[in-house]
């Protein structure tokens, strides 16, 4: 392996560890989203006091999904040479990482269309409006990155491409994120959006990418090598 391939190839593996700290500085910038039960008069002055707060978070989210689609990019790779044959498992997790991300940055997206201006407009029923759409759209990314983490584990623990912790632990989080979609539904609580459970999903996703983004850096030149079939 060349030394310009080997940089190459430790930058792929440290994206995701990348945008797991950009993520997590644009989620906490603002401080904590107003609840699903809130007031629509609570939303507007969240929306009007963090604006520029929630601004600078936004841009630092679109900076870290670029490195997500490169870490993702390094994953499928890494992965498909464990797989062999068809490489549908690798596939189907770089597909749900696209869905996840893309869902992300939409949702993002909506939530700064109501800070740059429409909340310093005052129209109260539209902030609401928009922020419960930014919260649907937000939530169903969880699915996309459910398939993300359940492909991938699977992917790991047949052809031995992770060491055991990585794909339990990978399995586990699909099931949260899977379980935070009852924010779908949920008016309040636990479950809710800006409940306690609304943190727990995510954040435990950002810290398995960043394990598996680690791992990744490691094994720099030590591609896996797919098991023998019977």
């Amino acid at each position: 392996m060349s030394v310009a391939d080997a940089k190459g190839r430790r930058f792929d593996g440290i994206t995701g560890l990348a945008f797991a700290v950009l993520a997590l500085v644009s989620f906490l910038l603002p401080g904590p989203p107003p609840k699903a039960d809130e007031s629509a008069e609570r939303v507007v002055t969240y929306f009007t006091q963090h604006r520029s707060d929630i601004l600078a978070g936004d841009f630092l989210l679109m900076i870290s999904s670029l490195l997500f689609l490169w870490f993702l990019g390094a994953l499928r790779s890494y992965l498909r040479a464990a797989e062999g044959g068809e490489g549908r498992l690798s596939a189907a997790a770089f597909g749900g990482g696209v869905v996840g991300i893309g869902l992300l940055v939409g949702g993002v997206g909506v939530l700064n269309g109501i800070a740059f201006k429409v909340a310093q407009a005052g129209d109260q029923l539209l902030v609401r409006g928009l922020y419960d759409v930014s919260n649907g759209v937000l939530t169903g990314a969880g699915f996309g990155f459910a398939v993300l983490l359940a492909a991938a584990s699977c992917s790991a623990a047949r052809s031995g491409a992770f060491a055991p912790w990585v794909y339990w632990s990978g399995s586990v989080i699909a099931v949260l994120q899977v379980i935070g979609g009852i924010a779908l539904f949920a008016k309040s609580g636990f479950f809710a959006v800006g409940g306690a459970f609304s943190f727990i999903a995510p954040l435990t996703a950002l810290v398995w990418v960043a394990a598996v983004s680690v791992v990744l850096f490691q094994r720099v030149g030590l591609p896996p090598t797919p098991r023998a079939q019977p």
